[in-house]
């Protein structure tokens, strides 16, 4: 709902800009600096407004001020390292732990967002991924995630399998492409 939220704010802030920061927004959309795929797996090619919107939502999300002028369209690099311990959800903290390279999130956020396959057993991702975790990293090199694991899937069983994406995200909202891998819980 909260995201929900700052998409319907994100119009009247849009027509806030005067037309040249329009124009700048959508020159930034001509050369994104993350591919983006639809449904179908095609690449997708936001406009300029859907890009204001996309690095507004997640500003907001990670506590940021809005910042209504287009930034440079710079790649941020993928993780390097990422791993996932998963044990049955009850809610503590340490029942989901993601671990990564020390001081690639310095100045960066983490992004961790999880997928499930519907039943023990199986290979088949099923349900769409949900964000798990999103801070700033700092020179942490593993994240405690339980209670959002918890509240995303509820309870869980050993041997589900759990697909999980890392991103690194700047502060103006551009994400890495992730870091991917599967665990089983355990």
């Amino acid at each position: 709902m909260g995201q929900r939220g700052i998409i319907a704010q994100a119009g009247a802030l849009w027509r806030t800009l005067s037309t040249a920061e329009q124009d700048d927004w959508d020159t930034f959309a001509l050369t994104p600096p993350e591919d983006d795929y639809n449904g179908l797996n095609k690449l997708y090619l936001p406009s300029g407004f859907g890009w204001f919107t996309r690095l507004l939502t997640r500003r907001r999300r990670v506590g940021l001020p809005d910042s209504l002028l287009a930034p440079v369209s710079t790649p941020t690099a993928a993780p390097t390292t990422f791993s996932l311990v998963v044990k049955p959800a009850t809610g503590l903290a340490n029942q989901a732990v993601a671990a990564y390279t020390s001081g690639e999130f310095v100045t960066y956020y983490a992004i961790i967002m999880l997928s499930i396959a519907p039943g023990k057993g199986t290979n088949v991702q099923t349900s769409r991924y949900l964000i798990c975790w999103e801070a700033f990293g700092g020179s942490l090199t593993r994240t405690n995630f339980g209670v959002n694991y918890f509240a995303n899937f509820g309870t869980t069983q050993v041997g589900q399998r759990f697909f999980g994406q890392l991103y690194r995200q700047s502060a103006s909202g551009i994400r890495s492409t992730p870091k991917v891998l599967f665990s089983n819980v355990t």
